[in-house]
């Protein structure tokens, strides 16, 4: 490990893998709390390392002190989950890979259980695999001075990898360790660095491209990844494959942002070919076919880009629960592949189909609500008009003008015409806010100008 004022943090990580290793080393880069004490009172042995703004170059001072043959390797923020520090023996017993990815879970919350955390239940992102159970051995040493790693050791030892079912829960993702330890300021002087040797570093361009959207500097991160793209077609070498994913997710999200759709699709193409399909991959093109049916003003193309879009969102659910090394689209192959699903299904005209997709994600993330207005929209299509009000009285807040909207049309179907002009009423007064899935506004308008057709042939027959 290494570790720098983690006082509060480094107890439990020593704890939670002290059963299953022999040895335990900490390298502090500079803490003026009680880091070193702590880490001395846990039994592991303590040096010291002058910073130098080189995570890399700490790494390999930990390393240069380890004494067995495996080094599993850990930061203060996180935890063996229960029960997997014992798993980590017959791990390597016999094994075949010099390295071992083992299952990172971000935790949602800094007090959430490491049970909840790994189950999803408190997981405010999909699991990972990393790279952390590493045989000791032919020169072992990490490089990069940010988003340090051990490629080119791994490529010399023939990239030997297996998974290890050991999960490891991190706590630095939560708002409070991000914030306190202003973490991604860090990273983005580390990385503006590193591209600034190196503008064709795909790795680095895409890790400050995400640094950039965290930080919302959507403007800084379009402008790098659009520099950095070009180099992707000659990143490919005999050492391996350029890093592209990071790089490319952020290139097709913000394409789809500016209604540049076959481009963004191109660019996951791209990330396919190389590095092979993803759940980001997969619907970030679902996406992009879903958000120019939207636009699309002949209804033929319309229809196409929505049937592609249902093809890319069942290939994300098609993924299930297998686990990749790098995933950014929260939900993807589950809750929120569903609730895009049984979007497009909607807009299909194809309710029956829509509801089960909206019961799935909700047999998932019971709470969501975008899976709850979801399925009343469903419920009225399908003519349950009152089971459909039902559900959405509890969320007819201010929060959007969706559940509004659905319950003016709810209640316009059992007739009750004075409640949808009421419900249409508060939904139009809501609609500076975006709507939660953006083909309500044009029902709405469709509803509004039904009940003052309405009116007005009531006016006449009177």
């Amino acid at each position: 490990m290494i570790a720098r004022d983690e006082e509060a943090m480094l107890g439990a990580c020593l704890a939670s893998a002290r059963a299953g290793v022999t040895d335990m080393v900490v390298v502090d880069t500079g803490s003026r709390d009680r880091t070193k004490q702590v880490a001395a009172d846990a039994g592991a042995r303590v040096f010291d390392f002058a910073w130098c703004d080189d995570f890399a170059a700490a790494r390999n001072e930990a390393l240069r002190h380890a004494r067995g043959a495996w080094v599993l390797i850990l930061d203060a923020d996180e935890r063996l989950a229960p029960g997997c520090a014992v798993r980590l023996p017959g791990a390597v017993a016999g094994a075949r890979f010099d390295c071992g990815m083992l299952r990172l879970h971000d935790a949602a919350r800094i007090d959430s259980s490491l049970e909840d955390v790994v189950s999803g239940r408190e997981r405010a992102a999909e699991a990972q695999l990393v790279p952390r159970l590493l045989r000791r051995t032919d020169g072992l040493l990490y490089v990069d001075a940010i988003h340090e790693n051990v490629m080119p050791w791994l490529r010399r030892r023939g990239m030997k990898v297996g998974g290890v079912d050991v999960d490891i829960v991190h706590l630095g993702a939560t708002a409070e360790v991000v914030g306190a330890k202003a973490k991604i300021g860090r990273n983005v002087r580390l990385l503006k660095a590193r591209v600034e040797r190196d503008p064709g570093d795909l790795a680095a361009c895409g890790y400050l491209a995400h640094d950039f959207m965290r930080a919302g500097a959507v403007e800084e991160a379009f402008s790098l990844v659009e520099r950095a793209w070009p180099y992707v077609s000659r990143g490919q070498d005999a050492k391996g494959k350029a890093p592209i994913h990071r790089l490319a997710t952020v290139r097709a999200f913000l394409l789809i942002q500016r209604g540049r759709f076959h481009e963004a699709r191109a660019t996951v193409g791209v990330a396919k070919e190389l590095e092979g399909n993803s759940p980001d991959l997969a619907f970030l093109s679902a996406r992009s076919s879903e958000s120019e049916a939207q636009l699309a003003a002949d209804p033929s193309e319309r229809r196409d880009r929505l049937l592609a879009a249902r093809g890319g969102y069942e290939e994300c659910l098609g993924f299930g629960d297998r686990i990749f090394a790098q995933s950014f689209v929260l939900g993807a192959s589950s809750w929120y592949g569903a609730i895009r699903l049984g979007t497009v299904e909607l807009l299909l005209d194809r309710p029956a189909e829509a509801l089960r997709a909206f019961d799935a994600a909700l047999r998932m993330r019971s709470g969501e609500r975008e899976a709850r207005l979801g399925r009343a929209e469903a419920q009225i299509q399908l003519g349950e008009a009152a089971v459909a009000l039902q559900g959405i009285e509890g969320l007819l807040d201010d929060s959007s003008p969706d559940s509004w909207a659905l319950a003016a049309s709810a209640v316009s179907v059992l007739r009750l015409l004075d409640d949808a002009r009421l419900f249409s009423t508060r939904a139009v007064a809501l609609a500076d806010k975006s709507f939660i899935a953006p083909h309500r506004r044009a029902r709405l308008r469709e509803l509004i100008a039904s009940l003052r057709d309405r009116e007005t042939e009531t006016m006449s027959q009177g």
